[in-house]
């Protein structure tokens, strides 16, 4: 695991169109995040290529939102996921904000498990939230601030 770097972008463009079909970003976006939010964009790789990303953003006002977490189906079950979570929350401890937000789908069992072993907890239901028959429930996990 690593923090991405530019020419990580194309690789991850793909990943994220594989794991959110119809709901990924669009490379021109995923571009501008880097740019603005790249400190917190993680990248799992090995020999074979890049398998995962997370990227968390500040929203300036307290929160912080994981806008993003993917895991390729063949490095699937193998505790990649969880690695990733963890090292992108170990960033959010050492920010201003007080609580780290996700969005889910409701039937993304795997992920709400994921979410909620990290201590995230239902915070809202949404329906429609990405449009229709796009409902979310929104977690939030409060940042545990490293004494210095």
């Amino acid at each position: 695991m690593r923090p991405a770097v530019e020419r990580d972008l194309a690789a991850i463009a793909a990943l994220d169109a594989r794991a959110f079909p119809g709901l990924s970003y669009p490379y021109f976006t995923l571009r501008q995040l880097f740019d603005v939010h790249g400190r917190h964009m993680l990248v799992a790789a090995d020999a074979g290529g890049l398998y995962g990303y997370v990227l968390l953003a500040g929203d300036g006002n307290g929160r912080s939102w994981l806008l993003a977490l993917a895991v390729d189906r063949t490095h699937r079950q193998q505790g990649h996921g969880r690695r990733l979570l963890d090292a992108v929350l170990d960033l959010a401890d050492d920010r201003e904000p007080c609580a780290v937000w996700v969005s889910v789908a409701p039937d993304n069992h795997p992920a709400l498990r994921l979410y909620q072993a990290a201590g995230f907890c239902l915070a809202e239901q949404y329906r429609d939230y990405f449009g229709p028959g796009q409902d979310r429930l929104v977690m939030a996990r409060e940042v545990h601030r490293r004494i210095q």
